[in-house]
Order: C-alpha cells, then structure tokens, then sequence
C-alpha cells in the first residue's frame, strides 16, 4: 500500500502513520516515546504479541527491557542504552524471554525518528525471531568441540554434557536436560545428566528398558518420542512419579536417540519444573539434538577403536610400541631412576615357521603375562616391541635393578604352552639404565637395542648392559655396513681369482672366483670383515651375484678370443642357495653369455644341510642335472654330517686351510688323511686349501690328496693377470 507523507508532520500525525505502517508488517514491529519517562512501549502490532506471548494490555506501557532474563547479555543491554542516548541507529542479537519463560533470539533493529530540527520523536524497532539460526550454530559448534575432544581423549560422559547445556539454554529458565545411553542388557545408563539431582539420576540409572517405564524407557521401548507434560497424571509414570515430583520434576519430553539403522543407542530427554506442552519447534529442536548425539557415540566408538589400534597389538592385546613411547615419556618425566629391557626369545621365528604365527603370538602373551607377575608395580610398562620382542620400562632404584633383571631371566625356567606341548626357551636381554631424563627415550631404546645384539651372540640365556664401547662398536657396524651399502652402488667390489692346480706337476685345472673390495675410504677391506657383514646385513646375495657376472663376462670375452677356457668355482652363500629362483637363475645367466654349465662349479660351505636337509638334497640334485659341479667348502670346521653328505650329488670337499696349516701334528694329520680318504670312498675328489710350502704339498700327496690351492702355487689374482698366466704359461715343474 502506497502511503504519501506531507512534508512538515506532527508527532502525532507521525505516531498515526506508523501505526498504520505497523499493522501491515508480518513481523514485529513497536514504537517508544523517548519523551515519557523510560522510554515506555506505545505501540505493538500482532506480530510482537504472536512473538512474544505477552497481550497489548501487558505490553504497552513498559520498557522493553521487560523482555530480558537471567541469560541476556548485560554488556549488549549496556550497548543499546549507550546508542539509545546518542539518538543513534541500533542492529544487534539480544537473548529475549517470552511471557512462559522460553527463551528466543531476537534480531533487533532500532531507528531513531526525528523532526526537521533534529528533534527525537520516537525510536522505532523491529524485531525477528533467529531462534532457529542461532540453535542450528550452536549446534554446529557444540558439535565441532565433541569431535575434536573424543579426538583429545576426552570422556565422552563429559562431551555429551555440552548437548545437555545447549539444550537447556533454549528453554525456560531450570529446565533440565539428560542423555542415557542404552547398555548391552537394555539399560538406560545416565551418561551427562549434571543438572538434575545426583539422587534422581540414581534411581533411573540401570533401569531396564520398556512399556510404562518413564518417558525415557519407553521411548527407547518404542524407537518414537514419548511427551509427558504431566508426570502426575501420565500413566508411564506411575513407578517413578513421587521420586520426579519430590525434586520438582512435573514434565519430562523424551526423544529416542536412534543410528541409520534405527538401532536405539539412547535417549535425550527435558525436564521442566511445571507441566509443559511443546511447541512443534520444540520438537523440532530436540530431533536435531539427537543425531547428534548419535553420532558423537559412533565417532567415539570408532576413536576408541581407532585409538585401541593405535596404541595395542591386535593379535596378542598387548600394549605396542606407540603406546610404550607415550609411557616411557611420562616415567621419565618423573625424574627417578630405572631401566629399559628388551626381551626376546631365540625361538620365537622357529615356532612361528613350524606352528604358525598364532603360535608365536601365544608364545609372546604368555611371556608377558610372566613379565606382569614379576612387575606389579604402576612403576612398569611392559608391551609388545617387535613381533618377537617385548619392552619393559620400570622406575626402580640402582641398587634394586640386578635383582629385578634375574627375575626376568626366571621366567624361563618353566616351559611354555604351544599348541599342546610344552617347550623351554631361551631368552636374550638388552637392558640400559637411566638416572631421571637425562636421557631421551629412543635413545634409551637404541641402547637396550645394542644391548640385546651383544647378547644374541652368545649361546643360551643370554643377558648384556649397555655400554659406551657395545655403543660405539654398534655404530662402526653401521657405518661399516653403510660403506659397503655405497660399495655396491659403485661397482666397487671386485673379483680375484686364484688358480687350483695338480699337486704333482703344478698344472692349472680351474680357478676359485674371490670377491675383494678396496674402499676409497678404507682401504683395502678383508674378505673375512665384509663378507660376514654382507651376510649379517642381507647384502651378501648381491655380492654372488656381482661375482658370476664377472666371471661369466670374463668367459665370455675369452670364449669369443677363441681362448682357451677353464672352469671356475664360485662361493654361494646359503641365503642366495636357498633363493626360490637360484638354479632357474643360474641357468639363465649361463645361456646369455653363452658359457657350458661345465665351466662353472658352485662351491657351499658345509653347514648347508643343517637349515633345510630335504630342500639341500633337491637343489644339488638340480644343479647336477643342468651340467654345474658342486663343492663342499671349508670341510671339516663346520657340523659335518657324513649321512647327508653322502647323500648330496656333489663331486669335491675342499679342506680347510686351518688343517693344512697345521699338518705337522699327529692329531691334525690323522684329520687331513681321514678327509682325504673319505672324498675317495665317496668317489669325490679333495682339495687342499691354504698351502704355502713344499712340506705341505710332499705330505699331502703321500696321504693321497692329488689337488690343492694356495701362495704356494699363486695368490689370488686379477683377470688380466690370469689372462697373462694362461696365453703365456710358466715352467712351474719346481717351487
């Protein structure tokens, strides 16, 4: 409706046409005389009365102050009087009470009117209900703080307690808010309930679910909100209606907190403190509450798991070593002496490989349930470090620390259950002391790691203290192992061959391919150093193989001069012999460079038969039919066992040079002669490592050793050397 003002009008002309303005509006609109004393309402339109449940009689009159409550902003009130003086324009969010107490947010905008001379005539406002905006932030937010607190740890009792506080600060003045979770047997358990009286909450606390149980139980019963606005008269409360009225409980609105699935986790429920029917927005309100709640319990059951998988070890249930970092921290935050173990049985991978690894997980939970016998102390964490290793830290005076030490030792004198036999194990300890927190905890850990390497070189229960030199011997390991790591990247490692020849005339029949590493960094590296580092560090199978492609290269090349051809003896290491694709491998190598298998024999230390005898036997069995000769290396120094050896298709026992050296005693001649004789009953031939004078030679061709190696005969040599001894042959009858 189109409205023309003149342009000189009274106040009360002005009065009437904002009336008339008023009445048109679909929202709240009113008008204050700012020349009566308190600025008194004057005019409200039905708008205002709708909002605010007040009647014109009881609204007119009065300051709009009349409006706020215990919860309105006093700071904000203070602004709006302060703009109010300065006759000066208003947009502000005020907390307003309707006439029954409910609270409402009111978006409130004030216009000061007035005359041509400046004059205030009227301050007009309008106001706008943003209950629901302000509900659905607060929501937002409360649902923001739940998520990162169950991320925190927090108790979600305490979490839940925030929807509580929400809840009640839309409605009436004392009203009380509670959330129940449902348990596994169909319990209502009181989760966040702080403002109701502890001695109410008691007695709903654990009631069983179903018809005529409360609002509560039966709107978990029913899956459907359960409205009692009388709890007097209401049937569903005829068991607990004294308990609620003698507290001043006389209406309770209840809604069922259910998943996706419609599984009923619980309940959210309003008490007010005189009957009270809800408005649908009420109902509204209290469905957008509960998903929420909903949801926090899902997300915290999903973070505990997550959590419980962060921090324990899924197949045994013990703590892992995430969750041990965290306690160590905290022990040493204490500043009190004690110490770190680790614990680990040697038998641990064997069990594992013969009964499976759940086997080996029963093996490690029965060791911690011994530890925790020992260690009763809150003092002491214990957990699973590595699959066959446990950690245990404990606050405990220097002078108590051997004593707790030998009994972890103790734990292994009676036999552990596997499977349905018992077993006895042995035990390797690393153990680091610390005084306070002088000391990190992954440094204390690195130190009961040295400790622990040192013991497993010993045999049997083996317990080792970390010490500095253990510390520094460790790090020249690894800086060891990290050199030759480069060594292989650069091709650094080389091959030296030493030829192998008749002990009666001195001929060259075949050679022995020798791997030797000169480091720019280190020099000249010994054989017996980095090749025992290879095989510790799992390089070793690299190393073979950079050995045959150098040799067969060089067979190669030779093959192609037209040169003459003799065969060469590599050294395999077990790790590389037990390779699924060794001999396919093998073979495959030897038909790119074009070279007969015959020109290749593959020497194994004798020991090989101890780690698998069958598979041994098959792969030997294998090199055979593809044309390659095999050799026992090193014979006599490892754990012979002539009833496999005898079994195995290979055609050469090489002698060590430990017994050759020492010949000239009866007990190591009676040794060499006895070797030498078995190679021929078992039609092999034998071959002496290691000779360096012609005593050596004379004896071992009296006792019948036809072939041998040695610097008596030639060092070991580069190819070009050997290339140099084969196109251009010596007299060598005498040397």
């Amino acid at each position: 409706m189109k409205m023309k003002f003149p342009k000189k009008l009274s106040k009360e002309l002005l009065f009437y046409w904002l009336c008339r303005l008023g009445d048109q509006y679909q929202t709240s609109f009113v008008v204050c005389d700012p020349d009566e004393p308190n600025n008194p309402l004057i005019y409200v339109n039905d708008a205002f009365l709708q909002l605010t449940g007040y009647s014109r009689e009881e609204a007119l009159g009065k300051n709009c102050n009349f409006l706020q409550g215990i919860e309105t902003d006093s700071i904000a009130v203070h602004s709006i009087q302060k703009k109010l003086t300065k006759k000066s324009p208003i947009h502000t969010e005020l907390l307003n009470y309707r006439k029954d107490g409910t609270p409402f947010w009111n978006e409130l905008i004030i216009q000061p009117m007035s005359d041509e001379r400046g004059m205030l005539l009227y301050n007009v406002g309008f106001q706008l209900d943003v209950t629901s905006r302000k509900q659905t932030e607060a929501l937002f937010v409360v649902q923001q703080e739940i998520y990162l607190g169950i991320e925190k740890g927090y108790a979600l009792n305490v979490l839940l307690q925030k929807v509580c506080d929400v809840a009640e600060s839309f409605f009436q003045h004392d009203t009380k808010c509670s959330i129940q979770l449902l348990d596994s047997n169909d319990r209502l358990i009181v989760t966040a309930a702080r403002s109701l009286p502890e001695s109410y909450n008691q007695v709903v606390h654990g009631l069983k679910i179903g018809k005529n149980i409360g609002s509560c139980g039966t709107a978990s019963f029913t899956k459907k909100p359960v409205i009692t606005t009388d709890v007097e008269t209401d049937p569903l409360w005829v068991d607990f209606k004294q308990e609620a009225l003698s507290h001043g409980l006389r209406a309770c609105w209840s809604i069922p907190i259910l998943t996706l699935e419609n599984k009923v986790v619980g309940t959210l429920a309003l008490y007010f403190p005189k009957p009270n029917k809800p408005r649908d927005v009420d109902i509204e309100f209290l469905h957008r509450l509960a998903p929420l709640v909903s949801l926090a319990v899902i997300y915290a059951d999903n973070q505990e798991e997550v959590l419980r998988l962060a921090y324990m070890d899924t197949d045994t249930g013990i703590p892992n070593r995430h969750y041990f970092f965290n306690e160590l921290k905290q022990l040493l935050s204490e500043n009190k002496p004690g110490f770190v173990a680790i614990v680990e049985s040697s038998e641990f991978t064997h069990i594992s490989d013969v009964y499976g690894r759940a086997a080996g997980d029963g093996l490690i939970k029965q060791m911690c349930q011994r530890l925790n016998r020992v260690y009763k102390s809150s003092d002491a964490v214990i957990a699973r470090f590595a699959s066959p290793t446990l950690i245990i830290a404990h606050l405990i005076p220097s002078a108590e620390i051997d004593c707790y030490t030998s009994r972890i030792m103790s734990i292994a004198d009676e036999p552990f259950l596997v499977g349905d036999e018992e077993f006895f194990v042995t035990f390797k300890i690393g153990i680091t002391t610390f005084q306070g927190n002088t000391i990190d905890g992954p440094e204390l850990i690195r130190y009961a790691d040295t400790a622990i390497s040192d013991a497993k070189k010993r045999a049997g229960n083996a317990l080792s203290f970390f010490t500095t030199d253990k510390d520094e011997m460790a790090k020249q390991e690894l800086s060891f192992i990290n050199h030759l790591s480069h060594a292989l990247q650069k091709d650094e490692i080389d091959v030296h061959m030493q030829p192998k020849v008749r002990l009666h005339n001195g001929e060259i029949y075949s050679f022995e391919a020798l791997a030797r590493w000169f480091s720019p960094e280190l020099g000249q590296v010994s054989p017996g150093i980095f090749i025992k580092a290879a095989e510790n560090s799992g390089k070793i199978r690299t190393i073979d193989l950079i050995v045959l492609n150098k040799v067969l290269n060089w067979l190669q090349t030779r093959k192609k001069l037209g040169k003459r051809l003799l065969p060469v003896a590599i050294n395999i290491s077990s790790d590389h012999f037990f390779h699924p694709y060794f001999v396919s491998n093998l073979i495959k190598a030897m038909k790119i460079a074009d070279i007969p298998t015959s020109y290749l024999r593959i020497e194994i230390t004798e020991s090989i038969g101890l780690v698998d005898f069958e598979l041994a036997k098959n792969i030997f069995e294998q090199l055979k039919t593809a044309g390659f000769e095999s050799s026992v290396d090193d014979f006599g120094i490892g754990f012979s066992s002539l009833s496999y050896l005898q079994q195995f298709s290979v055609s050469e026992i090489k002698i060590d040079r430990s017994f050759i050296s020492k010949m000239e005693n009866n007990g190591t001649h009676a040794i060499v002669r006895s070797i030498v004789q078995l190679a021929a009953n078992l039609n092999m031939q034998s071959i002496a490592e290691g000779i360096e004078t012609l005593e050596q030679v004379d004896t071992l061709l009296k006792i019948g050793c036809k072939n041998g190696q040695g610097f008596y005969f030639y060092r070991p040599m580069t190819f070009d050397q050997i290339d140099e001894l084969l196109d251009n042959p010596i007299d060598r009858d005498k040397q």
